[in-house]
């Protein structure tokens, strides 16, 4: 049995509680996979920027940022990106005009930037917009305008929002999937995410590994919904929180607790003590 030596995790329903914290359950459990060498990483679909955020603040100032679903990964928070992917130019203006065209809410995400079509107070509400503009007072475009200019520049991820489990969305994602050099994923059910072909949580995370020399077999990945199954399936251990989507609980090895009841902390430990392996 070998010991863990990368642990990655989601954000939004796994190391964060409804409250939009960190618990001091799961700093205390992260903070002591750090002291014993294990290295950490944030696996989620939020802008690098706002990651970082959050782990600057809890202290964390090594732990990984893989940002925009493995679009755009750092080695640490607020660093330079060592793997930046972007949706070809075709390919993002074809998303744009279908969005566009389907008069949903939508989001296109460069790097630092967050471009949305309308100046819509709900967007910056959301999730991944709590910290994106604490110091950077340009991290939001408005307008189909700058939506289409965003694209010539370069977008690493579109995210469509809707009521949950909506037609409109099942339509356009039918549309979505006939663009060739796509990928389209959830991260719950009132959303689309569409990022390059061949990125996501799993291959940044694999990608990651490799680059430190750590072998699958002494990687954990958790997670909480479908943008995370390919994390879940590709690390030395899968871990299904238990507020999982029915598919990440299938292909998980192991099933924590909720990310109310201090989930990631609970797995952690476990880790630690080579009660779960690989």
């Amino acid at each position: 049995m070998l010991p863990v030596r990368l642990i990655a995790m989601d954000m939004d329903g796994t190391l964060l509680n409804t409250k939009q914290k960190i618990s001091k359950e799961n700093l205390s459990a992260l903070q002591k996979a750090e002291s014993q060498g294990v290295q950490l990483a944030v696996c989620s679909g939020r802008i690098a920027n706002d990651v970082s955020f959050f782990l600057n603040d809890a202290g964390l100032s090594r732990c990984a940022v893989l940002s925009l679903n493995g679009a755009c990964c750092l080695y640490k928070p607020h660093g330079t990106p060592y793997e930046l992917f972007k949706i070809a130019t075709d390919a993002s203006t074809a998303v744009a005009r279908i969005l566009i065209e389907e008069k949903v809410t939508f989001a296109a995400f460069q790097a630092e930037r967050v471009l949305v079509v309308q100046n819509d107070p709900y967007i910056p509400k959301m999730s991944w917009g709590t910290y994106v503009d604490r110091e950077k007072p340009n991290a939001y475009a408005f307008g189909e305008p700058a939506v289409l200019e965003g694209i010539t520049q370069g977008i690493c991820k579109f995210v469509a929002i809707d009521q949950p489990g909506s037609e409109r969305l099942q339509r356009i994602k039918e549309q979505l999937l006939l663009i060739p050099g796509l990928a389209v994923t959830s991260s719950w059910n009132d959303n689309l995410e569409i990022m390059p072909e061949n990125v996501g949580k799993g291959t940044a995370l694999s990608n990651f590994a490799m680059r430190l020399g750590i072998p699958r077999e002494q990687t954990a990945a958790i997670g909480d919904y479908d943008n995370d199954l390919d994390m879940i399936t590709c690390a030395g251990v899968g871990i299904a929180m238990g507020n999982a989507s029915a598919a990440v609980v299938e292909n998980a090895n192991f099933i924590t607790a909720t990310n109310v009841d201090n989930g990631v902390a609970k797995a952690i430990e476990k880790l630690l003590s080579g009660e779960w392996h690989g």
